[in-house]
């Protein structure tokens, strides 16, 4: 059953990934950290969220990823970074504060790329937002296992999907 999942998100990526885009982005993948230890100031990851990690690298592999957005938090680095290594994608942080300055820098810097931003629980419906997308982007604190692909259309649109893993 788990591989039958996997297998159904990585051809809904393909074919998302083969859309004709008229539009400043290709696709912009959003996940949120996986699960981190509770009784920390800056938590790292859990076991549990180590294997999240390779998880959604193993997801993405195919994604053609040029490049992964995260916070300065360490957990958002430490899921980042089994996909950046499996990918050979760089990762680069930003202020988990300022969504509007990562949705500019990823508009001008990766106007023609596949792009993933790993984010926290608040931030995440701020960016679907930002990205243009009228769809919630609300998770609860509990939920680790949200990917949102966000495709730019003609016009300013965009189309927003919301997959579990």
């Amino acid at each position: 059953m788990r591989y039958k999942s996997i297998s159904i998100i990585l051809l809904i990526l393909y074919s998302f990934s083969t859309l004709p885009i008229a539009h400043a982005q290709e696709v912009v993948y959003l996940v949120r950290h996986a699960e981190q230890v509770l009784d920390a100031e800056d938590p790292p990851l859990t076991e549990a969220g180590q294997q999240r990690a390779k998880t959604w690298a193993s997801i993405l592999r195919d994604a053609d990823l040029k490049v992964i957005y995260t916070s300065k938090k360490r957990r958002t680095m430490q899921t980042g970074q089994p996909i950046a290594e499996t990918l050979n994608a760089p990762m680069e942080t930003m202020s988990r504060k300022d969504v509007q300055g990562l949705v500019d820098r990823v508009r001008k810097e990766h106007a023609n790329d596949a792009v993933l931003i790993i984010s926290h629980t608040r931030t995440l419906p701020k960016l679907v937002k930002a990205f243009g997308s009228s769809g919630d982007g609300t998770i609860n604190r509990d939920d680790y296992d949200n990917l949102f692909v966000i495709v730019p259309k003609e016009g300013g649109a965009v189309t927003m999907l919301r997959l579990r893993y």
